[in-house]
């Protein structure tokens, strides 16, 4: 999965804390968490902090589901 287009919807606050929780628990390639909708593998995106940054981190990680049915996503600097 290359192309990510952010029109795919979002998972709810609930969903995308405990998703992000989980995936600072793993932070290694084959760690990522289930999908808290649908049950599928998430895949994680490390992408460059664009500019301006509200912070100091320098990348942030973008979870998605691999369900093409379902694809939310979430969005957490590291």
């Amino acid at each position: 999965m290359t192309d990510f287009d952010d029109s795919r919807p979002l998972y709810d606050a609930d969903q995308a804390a405990e998703l992000e929780r989980l995936d600072r628990e793993k932070p290694i390639p084959g760690g990522e968490p289930s999908c808290p909708v649908c049950g599928s593998r998430t895949f994680r995106l490390v992408e460059a902090h664009p500019a301006p940054r509200n912070d100091e981190s320098p990348f942030r990680v973008r979870l998605i589901c691999r369900n093409d049915e379902c694809q939310r996503w979430h969005i957490y600097n590291w």
